[in-house]
Order: structure tokens, then sequence, then C-alpha cells
């Protein structure tokens, strides 16, 4: 499975300090996977003591990371 990161998810991976090592580790091997908006996907997990949320869009072999956020608890 490839996972590709969109440039508006590497912003927002700068911006709130999530490393790329957090990124994969969520979409592996996730806590919580919430079907969203549009067939994209939420895989959630504490790493740190950070709730991340990376949200993907998923084509066969293939996932996108379209952003990723700090969640609410």
């Amino acid at each position: 499975m490839e996972i590709h990161i969109s440039r508006h998810a590497k912003r927002r991976m700068k911006e709130r300090n999530i490393s790329i090592e957090a990124i994969f580790e969520t979409i592996e091997n996730p806590e919580e996977a919430i079907p969203s908006i549009k067939g994209r996907m939420n895989y959630c997990k504490t790493i740190g003591g950070k709730h991340i949320k990376v949200t993907c869009t998923e084509n066969p072999g293939e996932k996108l990371v379209v952003t990723v956020m700090e969640k609410k608890s």
C-alpha cells in the first residue's frame, strides 16, 4: 500500500508539529477508523499524548493523506 501526502497535509503537519512517522503509524495501526464525507476515511490514534486524526482518500493500492490534525477529545 502506497501512502502519498498532499501539499495541504504537509503544511498542516508542519503547523501542528506532527511527524511523518506519526502519520504512517496512525494509518497503519489506528485506534479508530471512521468513514467521513466524500468517501474519505479518518484514522485516529494517540501518540505521545497527541490525539492525531489523519483524513485520507483511498484508491486500490494507495492512500492520499488530505489533512492531519489534533483531534479534540
